[in-house]
């Protein structure tokens, strides 16, 4: 189904409701301040408080954290969806998944190299060159249960704009002079 169907619409209208009544949020952000960089065990914890899973937990974390944190859950080397806080969002970080061919897993993540993975997880810090135009910390947890991976991506503080798909359309030396020069900032 679509996403702009009236029925997803309805879905995602009741999954918010669900995460508001199972997660208050005034609880939640006791348990993890908006400004935390949680681990997994932290996530976890939380998940077994509220009784939901990992990975509405961590959607429900990153709704009102202030971390520039994305999640990507992938299967087989593919990325399957990817979900950013809002203050990735507005510094452009995003992983675009509908509407587009399927997007291979980077090469040197953990969720591509499950062998580093100790009991199913993991933590890597990784160069400008991985998820994204910049480093980041991956954390990740491999679930044979429902086969996939979850990564959890932490970005440091930034105010400039980074994307994982637009790489072609990176601005250079001289994109950046020009705009300085006509008063961008």
């Amino acid at each position: 189904m679509r996403w702009e169907s009236e029925y997803r619409q309805i879905e995602a209208q009741a999954n918010e409701f669900a995460a508001s009544l199972l997660m208050p949020l005034d609880d939640f952000r006791r348990q993890i301040d908006a400004k935390a960089k949680p681990a997994l065990d932290d996530l976890g914890g939380c998940a077994e408080r509220y009784g939901v899973s990992l990975v509405a937990v961590t959607l429900r974390w990153l709704q009102y954290t202030e971390r520039r944190s994305v999640m990507v859950v992938s299967r087989d080397g593919f990325i399957l969806w990817a979900r950013s806080s809002p203050a990735a969002l507005r510094t452009g970080v995003y992983i675009k998944t509908a509407g587009r061919p399927p997007i291979a897993v980077p090469a040197q993540s953990l969720a591509a190299q499950s062998d580093l993975l100790e009991k199913s997880r993991g933590q890597m810090t990784h160069g400008s060159d991985v998820w994204f135009a910049e480093p980041c910390e991956e954390i990740a947890l491999a679930s044979d249960r429902y086969d996939f991976t979850i990564s959890l991506l932490h970005l440091e503080r930034m105010l400039r704009a980074t994307r994982f798909d637009d790489a072609e359309n990176a601005e250079d030396s001289f994109d950046t002079m020009t705009r300085r020069l006509m008063g961008g900032s």
